[in-house]
């Protein structure tokens, strides 16, 4: 048997054993979804030998995590994700990540980048050389002053901790104002909003410039490491889906009512979408992964503070679109220098981030993969997948000219238009209305990377922030 097909299988019995698995009556802990905030929390409660239980409403773990596998010929498949691409260095993914002994790479954070309509494309991969590439020495020297000036401030930055009010008043500008007003010089500035408009899914005008410092660390001093699962992320949720327990996992299992009862006690109902059946499970405590922007769609008794629901719905949110152009492999041509590839690229444009989709493969199919964000994600998401194909067969060719006449087809993964957390001037992760979202409530705790940052380390820093919570208040163990 094939190894493709071998993986085929296992992936099909784990995903069998994990539907077989039926809501207790009662539990310590239900947390609800499997995402990767919901397995991280799982994780740390296995860890910690409490009992928990995960509902998800999904056919399937992992969320907006999500591998596709393209088969060739008959040949082991060829696999890409559809969602992120790598976890940040300073991201509590990358502990567990070797902790579960799952096979990954790790990359310097550097890439090709288009400033002011130029490419500069990445040489050996050295931050400090590539620099020198990309600016003058007067600009390299006032991007590092920028970053020597910051760069205490964004260390003092936790969730859930007080903020000094010399920095808490930039939560009141945006990042855009902000960066302006230092009068950097333009490439230096530009710089800095195509690094950050990535990350955050949104323009930096639309974020206060507290969060646009917070999102700035990972690019202080050389930049941090970037990592990627080996296989793509769907070994991650799958290695932590099996450390779970696939007893401890219920899918096809939306959650429609959370009733608090007081005195540790949580009556949570459900509806199996397959069967139709619905049952309450019982809980101690209660660990809600769902997107900030779901929660409506679920009845909370009590109902949730006001509070808490002031600081939803006055967040704002980054936008997400991801395209795997398909090419032969003679087409890495166009992104290679001195026998070296330039991926990833930020180019600035509607194409996004452009990613070599399938790096560790050694296969005749090449896959770019497009991380589009901001308005073009939002423009891409509402038009047709016609209207898509073509403007990025377009940006492609004026980007690589004669690339179009390689291009053998496309597929599309649309996400929710608030896909990404993301808080306007006027609102920070680090403000009192951010604290009420963290803080438990009836025996609830609300999760997820919404409730911390914008990236997927929200996710495990959630995780544990509600596990750190949930273990504090344990009665201690008698001798």
């Amino acid at each position: 048997m094939r190894v493709g097909k071998l993986r085929i299988v296992v992936v099909l019995l784990l995903s069998v054993v994990i539907c077989l698995g039926k809501p207790p009556k009662q539990t310590e802990v239900l947390i609800i979804g499997a995402g990767l905030s919901g397995l991280a929390a799982a994780y740390e409660l296995k860890q910690a030998k409490v009992p928990f239980h995960i509902l998800e409403l999904m056919p399937r773990v992992g969320g907006r995590v999500s591998t596709v596998r393209y088969p060739r010929q008959g040949k082991v498949e060829v696999y890409v994700d559809a969602g992120m691409e790598e976890y940040w260095e300073s991201n509590p993914a990358v502990k567990i990540i070797k902790a579960l002994k799952l096979p990954h790479s790790s990359d310097v954070a550097v890439s090709s980048i288009i400033l002011q309509k130029k490419l500069y494309p990445l040489g050996d991969g050295d931050p400090r050389t590539f620099q020198k590439s990309v600016f003058t020495a007067e600009e390299l020297f006032s991007l590092n002053v920028f970053k020597q000036k910051i760069g205490p401030w964004i260390r003092e930055l936790t969730s859930g901790k007080p903020i000094r009010p010399e920095l808490m008043k930039f939560k009141d500008i945006s990042f855009a104002q902000y960066v302006k007003g230092l009068q950097l010089p333009p490439k230096v500035g530009e710089w800095i909003r195509v690094s950050i408009e990535c990350e955050v899914g949104t323009g930096w005008d639309r974020i206060s410039a507290l969060d646009g410092l917070a999102e700035f660390h990972i690019f202080l001093g050389d930049g941090e490491s970037c990592y990627r699962v080996e296989g793509g992320n769907e070994n991650f949720t799958e290695a932590l889906a099996k450390f779970a327990g696939a007893r401890n996992i219920s899918l096809n299992h939306r959650v429609t009512k959370v009733v608090s009862r007081g005195n540790r006690q949580v009556d949570v109902h459900f509806l199996h979408t397959e069967s139709n059946e619905s049952g309450i499970v019982q809980a101690n405590q209660v660990i809600c992964t769902v997107p900030l922007f779901r929660l409506f769609t679920m009845q909370f008794v009590p109902a949730l503070s006001e509070r808490k629901l002031e600081a939803i719905q006055t967040m704002t949110w980054g936008s997400y679109f991801k395209a795997h152009v398909f090419l032969p492999g003679r087409a890495a041509r166009f992104w290679t220098t001195n026998n070296a590839s330039i991926l990833p690229v930020l180019t600035d444009s509607e194409l996004g981030v452009i990613y070599d989709g399938n790096p560790h493969q050694d296969e005749p199919l090449k896959i770019l993969s497009l991380l589009v964000h901001g308005d073009a994600a939002e423009l891409f998401n509402l038009a047709s997948s016609d209207q898509t194909r073509v403007r990025i067969v377009n940006g492609l060719d004026a980007l690589w000219p004669g690339i179009k006449g390689e291009i053998q087809g496309m597929e599309f993964y649309r996400y929710h238009p608030r896909a990404i957390a993301a808080w306007p001037p006027g609102r920070s992760r680090f403000d009192d209305l951010s604290n009420e979202i963290r803080r438990p409530e009836n025996s609830v705790i609300l999760a997820g990377d919404f409730t911390e940052t914008s990236h997927s380390d929200g996710a495990f820093i959630s995780a544990q922030r509600a596990v750190r919570h949930i273990l504090g208040g344990r009665p201690k163990p008698t001798k």
